[in-house]
């Protein structure tokens, strides 16, 4: 799914209202309840492409690090958007699994493009077996 002019945004002091900006981009583009019957019980693959304005004056903008970029991505996919949301057992994430620990691969690319209106994400999440299977 191509989530298209949106800056991917990494782990920090605002994380909840990112992993939130990302959860309702995402939630527009996809049949959600279809969606989360399929992904049931299985473990995962997360392909993901982070695209990134390489002529950006705002420092940081395009330099960032991969891993906390997909942290966002791979928190938003499950139940709890935090750690504080799954202690008190208040689903906040998509819920298509329901923790990260259900992702088995991670295959990560930034690419980079030359205006704020062409960032974005690209998200793949391949089944790649059953639970216990």
């Amino acid at each position: 799914m191509k989530i298209p002019d949106f800056e991917p945004l990494t782990d920090n002091n605002n994380t909840i209202d990112r992993k939130n900006a990302l959860k309702e981009k995402i939630s527009k583009r996809i049949d959600l309840e279809k969606i989360k019957k399929d992904c049931k019980n299985k473990l995962f693959s997360l392909k993901v492409i982070f695209y990134l304005n390489k002529n950006s004056k705002i420092e940081g903008q395009y330099q960032k690090d991969l891993d906390n970029m997909a942290k966002i991505v791979s928190d938003v996919l499950t139940d709890y958007l935090s750690k504080q949301d799954k202690v008190n057992n208040k689903k906040t994430g998509l819920g298509l699994m329901p923790d990260d620990e259900d992702i088995h691969e991670l295959h990560l690319f930034k690419k980079f493009v030359d205006k704020d209106s062409d960032q974005g994400l690209d998200i793949k999440l391949y089944k790649l077996s059953e639970k216990n299977g």
